[in-house]
């Protein structure tokens, strides 16, 4: 459960109880203060504790069993409001501290009992109370309550219990809010959660796209990714320096103080999946270790929107503000991956796009030298960043490739058939150099028994599988490989001349483009189902809200078909 949700489940639990109109501003508040890191010893871990412990009592799928197990770390309320005195009056708090005051003077010290009420009294007593009374006595009485008393509540019990607990917070929230307020805007912190949120699904979508890397059966071997990578020789550079080389990873943690990258690589070497790999990684460290970096992967050619910043979609990641953000890049706090130099639309209505991105790039850099910044580009394109020192992602050499082969074909004829067709043919093994052409290969080979000799038939062959696999294993009528082709050309051949790139496609225009080829082919067709169908397949992507396709290769085959079409008519 992230943490808007949350906040919309408390509003929603506690608006028929609560009278202001303000409980949204609030329970906001409420929740950035259970969330703020503390280094008070008494204090410290709280946050972590709570904020599970809601997260579970408010989802609704969690049994009552182990909603009565989070109770313990919500239900005493002197931990919280010991944290808003300590934020807001510190003065205060270090009294309680050095007094050794009780629950009782806390509750006084936050403003929220200034006629001196009873607090053991009965609930009842301040029934339908303006000032809450009723909820802070009913919350009050719970302070050295033990984790057997919740072993027979019903969930009546325990709402009507964890309401009067986050009434007291809001009303210790209410009555101290311009202090709080001013302490939480002033102090730069990042909450956690989202981070951790954002971590996990980095490792999700990572886990999930290496599990359709070889969509016919078969598993990435992760041995490829992250490959080794040569420093392209500066021509200012005395030819005896000596150039620096090996995995991407183990470049940038040991061997580029300038903190800096271009990758470069001819398309299906594995630019973007080295980076998503580094993110992955950096991912998973930063999970077991918070002071290690957060990854940042800022796809260029998805991104269409000038005005758009990166700093602005870091933000929106963590869930940080634009000074938390500008504080991490300071810091160096952040990895940041920008992938697709070369796949920022240059046609069409972003015409301006690659601009704006290079001069936002070149102001990052020079304003956050701690962050280690890591941009992927094509070998062909131009040296837009002179003092950036170029490493060359490079191809795999016969030992790579014959561990491939290994690990993702356990058939010793086809196996055969393979290392026959390397071993006999020399332009064939040229061909089969990159992680994409050669993990396409090995696929096509074993569905239909037969090796393609070029980089256009093997991806011909391999996307040709991939809809008859479709159409024979799930017996699926609405599936017309021929209709699906036509619309593939359509949008490759579109997107390609508008946006000069493999960017990134609105819903509108790939809708229009599955328009226009009906109407040039003179067929109807479910376009979504279309559409859909080309995401599950794998051949498209849909990612940041807009399409791409899944690789270059697939747009240049398509492309290529609809081109010959066009000229022959």
């Amino acid at each position: 459960m992230n943490i808007d949700i949350l906040k919309e489940e408390i509003i929603a639990e506690l608006k028929s109880i609560y009278a202001e109109n303000d409980l949204d501003i609030l329970v906001d508040i409420l929740i950035k203060v259970i969330v703020y890191p503390t280094d008070i010893d008494e204090l410290a871990g709280i946050e972590d504790r709570q904020y599970a412990a809601l997260e579970r009592i408010f989802d609704e799928d969690t049994p009552l069993s182990d909603v009565r197990l989070c109770l313990a770390n919500v239900l005493k309320i002197e931990p919280t409001l010991k944290k808003i005195l300590s934020i807001s009056d510190p003065a205060a708090y270090k009294e309680v501290q050095d007094d050794r005051l009780g629950l009782a003077n806390v509750i006084k010290k936050l403003g929220m009992n200034p006629n001196s009420k009873k607090l053991d009294a009965s609930p009842d007593t301040y029934k339908n109370s303006s000032d809450y009374m009723e909820h802070i006595s009913r919350a009050y009485s719970l302070r050295n309550s033990e984790a057997h008393l919740y072993e027979n509540w019903n969930r009546r019990d325990i709402f009507l219990n964890l309401d009067s607990v986050l009434i007291t917070w809001i009303r210790a929230v209410k009555v101290n809010k311009k202090a709080i307020s001013a302490h939480i805007e002033n102090t730069v912190n990042i909450s956690e959660y989202a981070i951790e949120e954002y971590l996990k699904s980095i490792v999700d979508e990572f886990k999930e796209r290496m599990k359709r890397f070889i969509h016919i059966r078969g598993e990435e071997n992760l041995e490829l990714i992250g490959g080794i990578a040569v420093e392209q020789a500066n021509d200012k550079e005395d030819d005896n320096v000596s150039l620096r080389k090996g995995t991407v990873d183990s470049l940038r943690k040991k061997s580029v103080p300038e903190r800096r990258m271009i990758l470069w690589g001819e398309a299906g070497i594995g630019k973007s999946t080295t980076l998503e790999y580094l993110a992955y990684s950096d991912a998973q460290a930063r999970l077991k270790d918070k002071s290690e970096c957060i990854p940042i992967i800022f796809v260029l050619g998805l991104m269409l929107d000038g005005n758009y910043s990166i700093k602005q979609y870091i933000c929106d990641k963590l869930k940080v503000d634009m000074e938390e953000c500008e504080k991490l890049l300071s810091a160096g706090k952040i990895n940041l991956f920008l992938d697709g130099l070369n796949e920022i639309p240059t046609g069409g209505v972003v015409t301006n796009l690659k601009t704006v991105r290079m001069r936002e790039i070149r102001q990052l850099m020079k304003a956050y030298p701690k962050t280690f910044i890591i941009i992927t580009n094509r070998p062909q394109d131009s040296r837009d960043f002179d003092s950036i020192p170029i490493f060359n992602l490079q191809k795999l050499n016969d030992e790579e490739i014959k561990l491939f082969i290994e690990k993702n074909m356990s058939d010793n004829a086809l196996k055969n058939m393979i290392e026959k067709a390397l071993s006999d043919d020399r332009n064939f093994r040229k061909i089969i150099r990159t992680p994409l052409i050669l993990s396409r290969l090995v696929a096509t080979v074993k569905y239909s028994k037969r090796i393609p000799k070029s980089e256009g038939e093997i991806i011909a062959q391999f996307l040709r599988c991939l809809f008859e696999r479709e159409k024979n294993e799930k017996l699926d009528e609405r599936l017309d490989i021929q209709k699906m082709t036509y619309l593939l050309r359509g949008i490759a051949f579109e997107s390609l001349e508008n946006k000069e790139a493999n960017a990134g496609i609105t819903e509108a225009e790939i809708l229009g483009y599955c328009s226009k080829a009906m109407s040039t082919y003179k067929f109807e067709y479910d376009a979504l189902y279309a559409i859909s169908m080309m995401v599950q397949l794998g051949i498209m992507e849909k990612r940041e809200n807009v399409y791409v396709f899944s690789h270059q290769a697939y747009q240049d085959y398509y492309y290529g078909l609809e081109e010959l079409a066009v000229l022959q008519i």
